[in-house]
């Protein structure tokens, strides 16, 4: 069945977006410690943030007035984040002339053409999305978040201590006992960052975890037999792109040992890996970190209520340049909610 290209035409925008939105960008895996917040119709991003404490209860004499209590006024944080804005040009298609040119095109042509068209909106998406992973990693390394226009960078102001160096004394390399560098991890994690469970995940670097498994000491106390400290298998690989090596103890804390062997192309074509092979990230099991999407810019009539969402797809025609072009803007960025639930430390030389 053939159908008139004027009829085409409205249809393929309406299908493209259609079918462009029900499929399923790639999941990351440092994106699933970063659920996703509901969309803003705002240009900022605006979070409350207070440090809670664990003080304990005093007793009073009865009869008098009880221990007053203060509380600090909670910070309201305010972000700009980045925004990114790609295309592409529907002319770079085959079935282009078709549609625009011809009385009329068939079903099957026209289904080629949209399938198409959405293949290469979503590789526009996987590039954006590579680079929210990108930002994740930075804050989770650093705790800066790397802008290439707009204010630069944005620092969530991590503590000093939740960003080490093993120094000589705890590298993994090294013939010393790697699991206090743990414990150091989980104890910050439970005191500053007022973590409650005792689990942790730990995503390490390619050279940390090498030298990590070849460790004597830690190789040692996988030979205690008669114990079940720890749980150290081969890898197994998971559907977000990291591999689970299995579990140790430290201390009172329990950690989860994963590595994340994915990379990047960066501004050279070079592959780079998004963790840094000399450290080791520690996080909670849930920890209090999401992904804030503002509001992509608009032109809005009065009255009329701005489009919200994750990604945002439109179609664009330039006379000046003859194009027909299809644009996806998004404007998300990971926020640190819980600042002091992340602890990185730097265990190879």
């Amino acid at each position: 069945m053939n159908i008139a290209t004027t009829d085409a035409q409205g249809l393929f925008t309406k299908k493209l977006i259609a079918v462009y939105n029900e499929t399923i960008a790639p999941t990351k895996f440092l994106g699933s410690f970063f659920p996703d917040a509901e969309p803003s119709d705002s240009l900022e991003l605006a979070i409350n943030a207070s440090r809670t404490t664990e003080k304990v209860a005093l007793d009073v004499l009865r009869g008098t007035d009880g221990n007053r209590n203060t509380f600090s006024k909670s910070t309201e944080k305010i972000f700009i984040s980045p925004y990114f804005r790609e295309y592409w040009d529907i002319t770079s298609l085959d079935f282009y002339d078709r549609l625009w040119r011809a009385s009329s095109i068939s079903e099957t042509a026209l289904g080629e053409l949209i399938n198409s068209a959405v293949k290469k909106t979503q590789m526009l998406q996987d590039k954006i999305e590579r680079a929210y992973e990108l930002q994740r990693a930075q804050v989770l390394q650093t705790g800066i978040l790397i802008m290439n226009q707009g204010n630069g960078a944005i620092d969530f102001k991590r503590k000093a201590a939740s960003i080490v160096d093993a120094t000589a004394a705890g590298y993994f390399a090294n013939a010393i006992d790697p699991f206090p560098v743990f414990e150091a991890a989980g104890t910050f994690l439970r005191t500053v960052g007022k973590v409650v469970t005792p689990t942790f995940n730990v995503i390490l670097g390619s050279q940390a975890l090498s030298d990590l498994l070849n460790n004597a000491k830690f190789l040692s106390r996988q030979n205690t037999f008669n114990m079940s400290l720890d749980a150290v298998a081969a890898p197994q690989r998971n559907s977000e792109g990291a591999s689970f090596h299995g579990e140790i103890s430290a201390g009172p804390y329990r950690f989860r040992l994963w590595s994340y062997p994915q990379f990047y192309d960066n501004s050279a074509g070079v592959p780079t890996p998004y963790i840094d092979p000399k450290k080791m990230i520690v996080l909670p099991e849930k920890p209090q970190f999401e992904m804030g999407w503002a509001a992509v810019p608009q032109l809005l009539e009065p009255g009329q209520a701005p489009v919200t969402g994750k990604y945002i797809v439109s179609q664009f025609t330039d006379e000046k340049k003859r194009t027909r072009e299809y644009h996806i803007e998004s404007a998300g960025m990971p926020i640190l909610e819980g600042v002091d639930q992340v602890y990185t430390a730097k265990v190879v030389a």
